[in-house]
């Protein structure tokens, strides 16, 4: 395989799920960003800014807190019920009740942001009995996702969805046996699964992003910072096999599985049902080679304890709106689009039909020998992800390399999820920054040569979701251990008011590795550690010059 070179071709992860063929074969060229514009009334949406309890460890629920957001009405009653063992160990592991939100079924991305000021963000208090951990419970039809966007870049948010009342209850039960009886092992597996169907996008994913990431935890772990036992590079190189898959996962060891493939989007005649769709869409494509279904899931052993890390078109789930739906429309009237668009946005629920949280994670997270949990993505998934096209190529592999360290040395999955999208604050200031331009000059004011760019970044960010319990971790022996807090300052500088407490060396590492890695701004991850933007800075250069060692003693 040629593995020279990237393409600076934007390529889409969707395939027919007749043919397996990609929906989009040849991409969009890289100019295709120039014209792309925010949402259709010309205004950046808002993002939040409000750190929970950011000085304080965010492994711990007592000091984070865990809440519920479930539906209004009987609904909502019946899926607490259903998870109610999980809610009361919860509640007694952070000493506190816990908090449960209810909601309608439908919110707009403003009435979502206005809720989470009135319920989340009100100041009115220290915040310290507002929850950072937040399971939603329903599918998108039962509980908005605008919601979950909204609250997911300051907090640690995890939904469940399922079909049957029963897999509810089998999942919180599946949570709880494994802390109860965590697995013998101290370092879980962390596997990376390419399926090489030979197109473009599969083609840039292994290229720009598995290789290269490989390449580095390799290194990390050399270096003792990526804590796994079995570290490998699957994914047969002529003939792509769901079989190779289903037979990796078996291993009875905690694992954190990371795939790149196309999803299935509707066949080229179009899905026979909507219920046909909500089967079958997002499912693993492999090419004219195959697929994984939810139905090809075995019923025993699938990632047992584990993590299933997807990156692939409607991975996740489908939204009832694409964000990209305007942008692809307005390109095709530009002529820069290659191809029709129909097929590319036909994966979207007509009027009436609902959207929907993926059958296979559905499927993959309701089995008691299956994952803890699932992180995907809802709507299109392109190479962007990794592969940011402004000012040339600029790599992105950090953002998923930095999920999967978290995980395997035992982070909660929701503390994951957070650094994976963590960078959309900054995002969401450059277009508001771009767009208050206008406002403040007029319709004349020059925008910014990047701001398609920007824009396409930070859409692709908010459709990442985690599906499963967000203050779940991977059932690693002696993970249960309470550590002590600290009670002295460590710094050699006072740290800014905001904070009663020094951070520990793990989040200063994690902040560290998360600004070197461009994810995020300085002064904002200074500000969540009680640190000056120039003091974390400082640290960043000793820790790139000599890594944690040098960083330690200056703790």
């Amino acid at each position: 395989m040629d593995d020279s070179g990237v393409s600076n071709d934007l390529q889409l992860l969707l395939s027919h799920a007749d043919s397996g063929e990609p929906t989009l074969p040849e991409g969009l060229p890289e100019g295709a960003l120039s014209g792309a514009t925010d949402d259709a009334d010309g205004e950046a949406s808002e993002g939040p800014q409000y750190l929970y309890d950011g000085s304080a460890d965010p492994q711990s629920l007592p000091d984070q807190r865990w809440g519920v957001i479930a539906p209004e009405g009987a609904r909502g009653d019946r899926l607490l019920d259903l998870i109610q063992p999980l809610i009361d160990r919860r509640a007694e592991q952070q000493g506190a009740e816990v908090k449960v939100y209810r909601l309608p079924p439908k919110m707009s991305a403003e009435q979502a942001i206005q809720w989470k000021r009135d319920h989340f963000n009100t100041r009115a208090s220290f915040g310290l009995e507002v929850p950072a951990y937040q399971l939603l419970l329903g599918d998108l039809d039962e509980l908005p996702l605008s919601v979950q966007q909204a609250l997911c870049i300051d907090a640690y948010t995890g939904r469940l969805a399922f079909d049957q009342d029963d897999h509810y209850r089998a999942y919180a039960e599946k949570v709880l046996r494994w802390e109860d009886r965590p697995a013998a092992v101290e370092h879980p597996d962390s596997l990376y699964f390419t399926v090489h169907d030979k197109t473009e996008a599969t083609r840039a994913g292994y290229r720009a992003l598995m290789k290269p990431g490989l390449a580095m935890a390799l290194e990390y772990r050399d270096r003792g910072k990526y804590p796994a036992e079995r570290l490998e590079e699957h994914g047969d190189l002529i003939i792509p096999s769901p079989e190779e898959l289903l037979g990796l996962t078996k291993s009875d060891r905690p694992t954190v599985l990371f795939s790149v493939s196309h999803g299935d989007g509707p066949p080229r005649g179009g899905w026979l049902s909507p219920e046909e769709q909500r089967r079958g869409q997002g499912a693993m494509s492999f090419g004219r080679d195959g697929k994984i279904r939810a139905e090809d899931l075995p019923d025993g052993a699938f990632l047992p304890g584990g993590v299933w890390f997807m990156l692939a078109c409607y991975g996740a789930g489908t939204p009832e709106h694409s964000a990209y739906a305007h942008w692809l429309t307005n390109l095709q009237a530009a002529g820069q689009f290659r191809g029709r668009v129909e097929p590319v946005l036909a994966g979207i629920p007509k009027a009436g039909d609902r959207p929907f949280i993926a059958a296979l994670p559905k499927r993959a997270l309701a089995n008691p020998e299956g994952p803890l949990a699932f992180i995907g993505h809802i709507d299109l998934a392109w190479t962007y992800s990794f592969q940011e096209l402004d000012d040339g190529v600029k790599s992105r592999i950090g953002r998923f390399l930095g999920v999967q360290r978290m995980l395997v040395k035992g982070d909660r999955v929701g503390v994951g999820l957070r650094d994976l999208v963590g960078g959309l604050n900054d995002l969401n200031e450059q277009l508001t920054s771009a767009y208050d331009q206008v406002a403040r000059v007029g319709s004349g004011a020059a925008l910014p040569n990047n701001l398609g760019h920007v824009w396409m970044a930070r859409n692709d960010l908010a459709a990442w979701v985690l599906l499963g319990d967000p203050a779940a971790r991977l059932p690693l022996r002696g993970l249960g251990q309470t550590q002590p807090r600290p009670t002295f300052n460590p710094f050699g500088f006072a740290p800014t008011p905001q904070t009663t407490g020094a951070p520990s060396l793990e989040r200063v590492e994690a902040a560290i590795f998360t600004l070197l890695s461009g994810q995020g701004g300085a002064e904002t991850l200074a500000a969540s550690l009680g640190l000056t933007g120039a003091q974390l800075k400082e640290l960043a250069e000793l820790y790139r010059a000599a890594g944690r060692g040098a960083v330690g003693p200056r703790l």
